[in-house]
């Protein structure tokens, strides 16, 4: 029978709650230190993956609604941020619509206007 080891997180939460006890030894807080780094650094290359994978649908719906609309990139993602206001909807959502159906949900309501 295998057992699987403890994850970082699980391994942190468990020494974590010793710590508070202060039942440490001085190696013990600072491998504890370096798993909660350990785990921070984890957390924010997931965050800023999430964020990369979402820029570039963002990037692409406004491409689309560049070239239906005729207006200028600031233009384009001004009409899908307030579209995404008016229905209540997360940007990165409405955006993958955007990809997804060519069109953006209501174009007609949020035309820009141009000079």
């Amino acid at each position: 029978m295998t057992t699987t080891p403890p994850s970082a997180s699980e391994f942190t939460h468990a020494a974590a709650a010793t710590a508070a006890q202060g039942s440490l030894t001085e190696t013990e807080a600072f491998i504890l230190e370096m798993l909660e780094r350990l785990d921070a650094a984890d957390a924010k290359a997931e965050h800023l993956q999430l964020a990369l994978d979402h820029s570039r649908d963002i990037g692409a719906a406004v491409g689309i609604l560049m070239a239906q609309h005729k207006v200028q990139q600031a233009d384009a993602f001004d009409l899908l941020r307030r579209t995404s206001q008016d229905q209540n909807r997360k940007l990165y959502e409405l955006a993958l619509a955007v990809v997804s159906t060519g069109e953006l949900p209501d174009a007609d309501r949020h035309r820009p206007t141009r000079p």
